[in-house]
């Protein structure tokens, strides 16, 4: 990652581009171009056009003003507490500079912290000078996201020293400008002059993952609908060679409106016929009973269901109705009586149950 510290003096404009790896910070180059007094987007664009090849790829802008824009004032108070000083300086600064405080963006330097107290330097800008300021570097394509002071760090704050009006040499300068890299002594960007770009980048960061998301998404969206418009086909096509194969084997069935359901059934209802069909040997279990039966014996109703044969008729006495049980039981298995009783022409009617072996 690089950082460029922009260091701008009476005499011109500077820079210091740096190479940062975790807390080393390595000075890769160092320029200069002179200006007047006021600041020009013109000047800056020199300045950057002159290291084109070592600002490419900068991600931090850091700028250090004259001391000669900000007011300066010492302020003494009772307590060192960070957030306490912070909290006071705008009401410690009523009075003691031109205009409301309001309208100034402030921050300050400790100077000296004891438990009784501390001692700050409070360095205030004009809001309006300082988003021109601001604003002209926007024009030539940067954005300073701190805006600090190298003279204060060189001086520490001792007011004696800035009024000396020493400029130190460039490494003085440049070592300055590392340290305010890594732990700048003010920022003058305070409240609605604060840096967004932080911001900004993390709304594009988004834009851009919300817009890959939303990409991906009709991507899959794309897919599954190409998938389901494929799967769709092929079920018509599958649905077209069941009612093909259907047709070939209950061409007798016309219309077709659940091939498969149609198909079950249909196999169904031939099982049952094969049963019907091959289950029992109904002549020769007939030709058996015939067989079996004395003269006394009259057969007149014949039924089974597959497990069970039922006979019905007519014999002349009870004797004879035992006398043919016997006879079925040595052909058949389980022979019962069902009924038997007499007839008002003094026959006697009965129903017999059997089964036969092979079933």
């Amino acid at each position: 990652m690089k950082a460029g510290f922009i260091d701008w003096t009476d005499k011109g404009l500077g820079i210091y581009v740096f190479e940062i790896k975790g807390r080393q910070y390595t000075l890769l180059n160092t320029s200069c171009v002179t200006t007047d007094r006021e600041l020009s987007s013109s000047a800056i664009m020199q300045l950057v056009k002159n290291n084109s090849y070592f600002i490419a790829g900068i991600e931090h802008i850091y700028l250090s003003v004259p001391v000669t824009l900000l007011t300066l004032r010492e302020l003494s108070l009772p307590f060192a507490d960070e957030d306490k000083i912070k909290d006071t300086i705008p009401f410690e600064l009523e009075g003691l500079l031109l205009g409301e405080a309001s309208d100034y963006c402030t921050d300050h330097l400790l100077i000296e912290s004891a438990k009784s107290g501390s001692k700050i330097l409070a360095a205030s800008i004009e809001k309006a000078r300082l988003r021109n300021i601001i604003d002209t570097f926007l024009s030539a394509g940067l954005e300073p996201e701190v805006i600090t002071s190298v003279d204060l760090r060189l001086s520490n704050g001792n007011v004696e020293k800035l009024l000396e009006c020493l400029v130190p040499d460039k490494e003085d300068r440049a070592a300055a400008a590392r340290e305010e890299l890594a732990n700048p002594t003010i920022n003058l960007r305070q409240e609605e002059l604060s840096y967004k770009g932080d911001v900004e980048r993390l709304r594009k960061s988004v834009r851009i993952t919300a817009l890959l998301a939303l990409i991906l998404l009709i991507l899959l969206c794309s897919d599954m609908a190409t998938r389901l418009l494929s799967l769709k086909k092929e079920n018509v096509m599958l649905a077209r060679e069941i009612n093909t194969i259907y047709r070939d084997a209950f061409p007798e069935d016309k219309k077709i409106i659940d091939a498969m359901r149609q198909f079950n059934g249909n196999l169904k209802a031939l099982r049952g016929e094969k049963i019907i069909l091959t289950g029992m040997p109904l002549l020769d279990i007939l030709l058996n009973v015939s067989q079996l039966k004395n003269q006394n014996i009259t057969i007149y109703g014949f039924n089974a269901d597959g497990r069970n044969i039922f006979l019905k008729g007519t014999a002349a006495t009870f004797e004879d109705v035992d006398s043919f049980k016997k006879s079925l039981s040595s052909s058949f298995m389980d022979v019962k009586v069902m009924d038997s009783k007499a007839a008002p022409d003094k026959k006697i009617n009965f129903a017999v149950s059997m089964r036969a072996y092979d079933l």
